[in-house]
């Protein structure tokens, strides 16, 4: 690449709109995985994960990402204008087409990315990298072929690490939705209400992953206020 087109490419990536960070996050589980003895617990590591994710969400606004290939993106308008009063009271981002469209509607993104065959997959896999993100909305064409398949595999992946909420179709999308948004009304008003089903009498997955017993009550409730 010539001295032109380098210039021509850092000033198109310079421009991108940059999304904050959120509240700054302590260490959670995936950053202990550091080793293959860490790694063969991993099926423990991500319960545990998952229940940390609920924790640091507490006293956050949680921040969503909305995303449609081409042909979904009629769906992914439905979806907002009938989850607007929903989706207006978190923090959205997505790639640029489904961010332009969010705003067309009245609902304000704190940024966007590139599309996702210019890398706005693997933006949004950095912000779940850096835990800034919490859901994922990814309506995928399911009867197309993707150039961007391995970006498209690879968010996934960190979605599936970082114990992300991630919908890939409108009922999925509708149902986190409602459960997110409820949680988010309970927190506002005082209480802490997770994601994470847990057995009567047990203080968390941790306890629950090293003691399989614990699994054997009758009753299972969210986690209490």
């Amino acid at each position: 690449m010539g001295v032109c087109s380098s210039k021509i490419v850092e000033k198109e990536f310079s421009s991108v709109p940059v999304v904050k960070p959120g509240l700054k996050r302590g260490t959670t589980v995936m950053h202990t995985l550091g080793d293959s003895a860490q790694v063969a617990d991993l099926g423990s590591k991500l319960v545990n994960q998952a229940e940390d994710m609920d924790r640091e969400m507490d006293g956050s606004v949680p921040l969503l990402a909305l995303v449609a290939h081409d042909n979904m993106k009629g769906m992914m308008k439905q979806f907002a204008l009938v989850h607007k009063a929903l989706l207006k009271d978190f923090r959205l981002t997505g790639t640029g087409t489904t961010c332009k469209m969010l705003s067309s509607i009245g609902l304000q993104p704190v940024g966007q990315t590139k599309s996702g065959p210019l890398g706005g997959d693997q933006e949004i896999g950095a912000m779940i990298c850096r835990e800034e993100l919490q859901g994922i909305f990814f309506f995928r064409d399911p009867l197309s072929a993707h150039a961007h398949i391995a970006d498209i595999e690879a968010l996934m992946r960190l979605a599936d690490c970082y114990q992300v909420y991630h919908c890939t179709n409108y009922r999925s999308a509708a149902a986190v939705l409602t459960v997110m948004h409820d949680r988010l009304k309970t927190a506002a008003h005082g209480g802490v209400r997770r994601s994470v089903a847990l057995p009567e009498g047990v203080a968390g997955l941790k306890q629950l992953t090293e003691d399989p017993q614990a699994a054997s009550a009758p009753e299972v409730a969210a986690v209490p206020a």
